[in-house]
C-alpha cells in the first residue's frame, strides 16, 4: 500500500486469522458411476455454519439433460439443512457432468454450485472398470 509518509512510502498489510465455513457442504462434488439399468444416485447435504442460518430460495442445474434432482429440508443432530438427491436419467454408456445451482439468501455467496460427474458402462456382467 502506498502512503504519504517519506520515511515510509510503502507498507505492507498482513492479516491473519480464521475464516468460518458459512455453510458445510458434504461431499462436495456427485460421482454417480454404474452400468446401464442400475440405479445411480447420491445424496449431498447441506448445512449452515452461521447463527443466522441459510435458506435455499431456488434450484436448477447447467444442462439437466442426463440428471434429475430434488431437494429436501433436513433435521441432523439438532441442525436444519438440506439433502439434494442427484440421480442418474443417461441411458447411453459414456461420460457425463453437469452442475447443480443452489440459489441461496445469504450475502456471502448467493450460489452454491455442485458438481456433478457421471460414466455409465454397458449393462451386462464383466469386472468394474472404472
Amino acid at each position: 500500500m502506498d502512503t504519504s509518509d517519506s520515511e515510509n512510502p510503502q507498507l505492507e498489510l498482513r492479516i491473519y486469522g480464521k475464516v468460518k465455513a458459512y455453510v458445510t457442504v458434504s461431499p462436495r462434488r456427485v460421482i454417480l458411476k454404474g452400468r446401464q439399468g442400475e440405479s445411480i444416485a447420491q445424496t449431498v447435504k447441506i448445512f449452515p455454519e452461521t447463527d443466522k442460518g441459510l435458506n435455499i430460495t431456488g434450484l436448477s442445474a447447467a444442462r439437466g439433460v442426463d440428471i434429475d434432482y430434488r431437494l429436501n429440508q433436513i433435521r441432523e443432530n439438532g441442525k436444519n439443512g438440506y439433502a439434494l438427491h442427484v440421480e442418474n436419467q443417461r441411458d447411453t454408456p459414456g461420460r457425463f457432468y453437469d452442475t447443480v445451482f443452489l440459489k441461496t439468501d445469504s450475502d456471502v455467496a448467493g450460489t452454491i454450485s455442485i458438481v456433478v460427474s457421471g460414466l455409465l458402462r454397458p449393462a451386462g456382467p464383466g469386472k468394474n472398470r472404472q
